[in-house]
């Protein structure tokens, strides 16, 4: 039973040169209860703003108004991993994770105010599971329903190095959704790419790919990026191999993250939108 979406509340740092309206910190003056300074009543002719104080000192004699700050809109934007390894399912499954994020990153941009694009990447940018900066949550809805039935096939995922084409000049917040079974120089790459925007990186695990979950014994374990299998007896030495190259592998993920801004959120037993709330409440 597929549940419904939730709402998480996210926030950004940064203050958004949109035109539009909406419900984060601007650069631009407007309608808004943020005081951002004077100016010259003939630059902004709204004399029920006039600052009496500031008018009364100016040894010009000029007239002086109060101006406040616009509350703007953002874009956001969903990069998300299709290669192989996505298709993984051990405890809960990772497309439907990634189905339940995208249905509710869709909500929560439509009620902030905000438009919303999504691209899908493996080896190549996937255009029918990409989706144009919208602002009514339908189509990406559409869209998270299709995800919810696509087995994942390309075998790696080079393509989000790709993305930042199709990103705007202006800044942007990104969630960036992968497990991240790549090569940590075309994580920095892909991070690279992304420099101009505010990039969240998402990380699906489970504890079945740790083999921790797993019973001692002979078991056939398979690379889900290429394909290939080996039949591996897992004794508990080599568990705790296993266990301590996650741990290796998170660490140094956790510090990639970091070093470009931003700490990741692991996910390694399902999504609940609560989990980005609480996140975004730590980060800003």
């Amino acid at each position: 039973m597929i549940k419904p979406a939730e709402e998480f509340h996210y926030r950004v740092s940064w203050r958004s040169d949109a035109v539009r309206p909406g419900f984060h910190s601007s650069r631009r003056s407007g309608p808004g209860e943020r005081f951002h300074g004077l100016a010259p009543l003939l630059k902004h002719p709204d004399p029920r703003r006039i600052d009496l104080r500031a008018s009364v000192l100016d040894p010009f004699e000029n007239y002086a108004v109060r101006i406040y700050e616009q509350r703007s809109a953002i874009k956001v934007f969903a990069i998300v991993d299709l290669s192989a390894s996505m298709g993984f399912q051990g405890t809960v499954s990772k497309m439907e994770m990634l189905a339940d994020f995208l249905g509710s990153l869709a909500l929560s941009a439509y009620r902030t105010g905000d438009a919303l694009g999504i691209i899908g990447c493996s080896d190549k940018i996937h255009d029918d599971f990409s989706l144009p900066l919208c602002r009514h949550p339908s189509m990406a809805l559409n869209l998270v329903a299709r995800l919810r039935r696509y087995r994942p096939k390309g075998g790696n995922a080079r393509a989000l190095a790709d993305a930042a084409r199709r990103l705007p000049t202006s800044r942007s917040l990104v969630f960036l959704v992968s497990d991240f079974h790549m090569p940590l120089a075309l994580v920095k790459r892909i991070l690279v790419t992304l420099g101009p925007h505010d990039v969240v990186p998402i990380v699906f695990w489970d504890l079945k790919e740790e083999g921790g979950d797993e019973a001692l014994g002979f078991r056939r374990m398979r690379d889900l990026e290429d394909g290939s299998e080996r039949l591996l007896l897992l004794r508990p030495t080599l568990r705790a191999r296993l266990e301590e190259s996650y741990r290796d592998r998170r660490e140094r993920l956790a510090h990639l993250f970091l070093s470009h801004g931003r700490e990741p959120l692991f996910l390694e037993k399902g999504f609940k939108a609560e989990y980005l709330t609480r996140y975004f409440q730590r980060a800003v």
